[in-house]
C-alpha cells in the first residue's frame, strides 16, 4: 500500500518541482527533500543498488558531489565549504531519485513539462504587467522570484521543447499554440534584455543543427545554416555600423570657450567618447546647476533610482543628442527626456532596448574602463576582471586548486591586491568553469569531465536533451550556474529527466 501511494505522489512532486524551480527557493528545497523522504519510503532497495550500479550518469553526479566532499580536506574555510555542499545537495538528491525510480511515461513526462512551461507563460505575463505598470522598473526585476539570467537559461529549454513539439506533431492547432508560444517567450527575452540567452539559444541550435541536420527535410537542411550564418553576418555588420556611429567625432575644430551667456566651458582631458562625441568638452556646470531647477523638481547633486548621480546623466544625455552641457543646451530637453534623466537614463539610447543599445552599453563600458578605470555597475567588465583575478590564482595552484569553499575568500583577497573596485563585493567568479578549475584545480576538473563523459559516451541522445546540454555547458562559460539554487536544479533537473536511459531503474 504504501509503495502504491508514494508511486502516485512521485510525478505530482516533480511537477512540483518544475514550478518550484523558477518561482521559489522555499517551494524548490521542500519538494527535493519530499522527493527524496518519498523515494526512502519505497523498500525495494534491491533494485535501487542495482539501479545504482548500473547508472553512469548517477554515479558521474555523484562523483561531483564526492569531489566537493574530499576537497574539504584542503580548505581553509570549513564552515563556507560545508555550506557550499549543503546549497549543492539537489545534484545527488534529484539525479539520484529520478534516475533510481520508474521512468516516466509519456502522459507524467507531458505534465512535468506543462507545469514547467505553464510557470514560465505566467511569469512572462507578469513580468510584462510590472513592466508596464511600474515606471522606471529595472528589467532585472521583471520577474521578481528568479536572477533573469536562471530565467533566460529555462526560457531556452522552453523554445527547444516547443520546437520538438512542432518537428513531432501535425495537428494544426499543436502547431499554432507552440509556435505562438515561442515566439512569445522570445519576444520576452527581448523586453528581459537577456542578451546572453539570446547568445546560448543561437549556439545551442547551431550546435544542435550540426549534430541532427541530416534528419531534417532537404528544404531546412539547406535552409537552416544559410539562416545562421546570415544572423552571424547581419550581427557583424550591425557591430560595425553602430561601432562607427559611436566612435567617429566630428572634423575637429576649435572650441568654443564660454557660452551664449558668456560663462566659461571647461574642456575635460579624459576623453571619454560616446556618441560621437567627446563626453567632457564644452560643460558648463554653473548654468546647468542654475537652470536644472526650471526643468525638474530632482535635485542636481541628488542620485537617481538606479543609484547614479543627476549631474552625470544630465552631461551625458546632452552630449547624446548632440547638445553642448550648459543652458541653450537645457532648453533642447522634451519632458519625456527629462523623466528619462530624473530616473537614471544617462543616454536615449537606452530607452529603447534593441541591438544599438546593446553595442552602445559594451562601448561605454569599454570607455568607462579606458579612461577611468572603472568596472562597477558594468556587467561584462566586470566578468573580465574576475576572469583576470580568477586566471591568476588557478596558475598558483593549477593542479589541485585552493579547496571546497577557499574560492570566494581567495578571490576577494586576490581583487584586493590588485587594488580592484570588486573587492568586498562577494561576486563570484562568473564562470563555472574557472570555479572548478580555482576550487579542484586540474585534478578534479577532469575527474569531473571524466566522469560525465563516460556517462554520456555512445549513448543515444534526443534532439531535446542535446540542445539542453549545450544550454548548460555554454552558460558554464560567462555563468556560475552551479551557484545558486535555480542553476543547481536547472542542470539536475534536467540532466535527471532528459538524458538517455538505457539502464534499468527500480520500477
Amino acid at each position: 500500500m504504501l509503495r502504491s501511494v508514494t508511486t502516485r505522489i512521485y510525478p505530482g512532486l516533480l511537477c512540483l518541482l518544475a514550478v518550484g524551480m523558477t518561482t521559489s527557493v522555499f517551494l524548490t528545497n521542500l519538494v527535493w527533500v519530499l522527493l527524496l523522504a518519498n523515494w526512502v519510503a519505497e523498500w525495494d532497495w534491491g533494485a535501487r543498488l542495482k539501479a545504482l550500479r548500473s547508472s553512469r550518469l548517477l554515479q558521474a553526479f555523484l562523483v561531483l558531489m564526492g569531489i566537493h566532499l574530499l576537497w574539504l580536506a584542503g580548505t581553509a574555510d570549513l564552515a563556507y565549504g560545508l555550506y557550499d555542499i549543503q546549497k549543492k545537495l539537489p545534484l545527488a538528491a534529484i539525479p539520484l531519485v529520478v534516475l533510481t525510480s520508474r521512468p516516466l511515461a509519456r502522459r507524467e513526462l507531458l505534465c512535468v513539462a506543462a507545469a514547467h512551461g505553464g510557470t514560465l507563460l505566467v511569469l512572462s505575463v507578469i513580468g510584462v504587467v510590472r513592466l508596464l505598470t511600474i515606471p522606471g522598473l529595472p528589467y532585472r526585476e521583471l520577474v521578481p522570484y528568479i536572477s533573469h539570467i536562471r530565467l533566460g537559461l529555462n526560457i531556452c529549454l522552453f523554445i527547444g521543447a516547443a520546437a520538438a513539439l512542432l518537428f513531432r506533431c501535425r495537428r494544426r492547432w499543436v502547431w499554432a499554440a507552440g509556435a505562438g508560444a515561442a515566439l512569445w517567450m522570445l519576444f520576452f527575452l527581448y523586453l528581459l534584455r537577456a542578451y546572453t540567452a539570446f547568445a546560448v539559444l543561437f549556439v545551442s541550435a547551431a550546435v544542435l543543427l550540426i549534430c541532427r541536420g541530416r534528419r531534417l527535410p532537404a528544404p531546412l537542411r539547406l535552409g537552416l545554416p544559410a539562416l545562421f550564418a546570415a544572423a552571424v553576418a547581419a550581427v557583424a555588420l550591425l557591430f560595425l555600423h553602430y561601432r562607427h556611429d559611436y566612435y567617429t567625432l566630428p572634423t575637429a575644430a576649435a572650441l568654443p570657450t564660454a557660452t551664449a551667456n558668456g560663462n566659461p566651458y571647461t574642456h575635460g582631458t579624459d576623453g571619454l567618447i560616446e556618441n560621437g562625441a567627446v563626453v567632457s568638452q564644452c560643460v558648463c556646470e554653473e548654468e546647468l546647476r542654475q537652470q536644472w531647477p526650471r526643468y525638474s523638481r530632482v535635485p542636481i547633486d541628488s542620485l537617481t533610482p538606479v543609484g547614479y548621480p543627476v549631474l552625470p546623466a544630465l552631461v551625458r544625455y546632452l552630449n547624446a543628442i548632440g547638445a553642448t552641457k550648459d543652458s541653450a543646451g537645457l532648453t533642447r530637453l522634451a519632458p519625456a527626456d527629462v523623466a528619462a534623466i530624473e530616473q537614471g537614463v544617462a543616454n536615449p539610447v537606452y530607452l529603447s532596448p534593441g541591438p544599438r543599445r546593446l553595442f552602445y552599453v559594451l562601448f561605454f563600458e569599454q570607455e568607462s574602463r579606458r579612461c577611468h578605470g572603472s568596472v562597477s555597475n558594468f556587467s561584462m567588465l566586470q566578468r573580465y576582471e574576475l576572469w583576470e583575478a580568477g586566471f591568476r590564482l588557478f596558475l598558483r595552484r593549477p593542479f589541485f586548486g585552493a579547496g571546497t569553499g577557499d574560492v570566494p575568500r581567495e578571490l576577494d583577497a586576490e581583487l584586493a591586491a590588485d587594488g580592484s573596485p570588486l573587492a568586498g563585493s562577494g561576486l563570484h567568479t562568473h564562470s563555472q568553469y574557472l570555479n572548478f578549475l580555482l576550487a579542484f584545480g586540474l585534478t578534479g576538473f577532469l575527474l569531473i569531465a571524466a566522469a560525465f563523459a563516460r556517462a554520456l559516451r555512445r549513448r543515444p541522445c534526443s534532439g531535446l536533451f542535446i540542445f539542453f546540454l549545450c544550454i548548460t555547458l555554454v552558460s558554464f562559460l560567462t555563468e556560475d550556474t552551479l551557484e545558486t539554487l535555480a542553476g543547481i536544479t536547472f542542470v539536475a533537473f534536467g540532466f535527471a529527466l532528459l538524458a538517455p536511459r538505457g539502464e534499468s531503474a527500480a520500477g
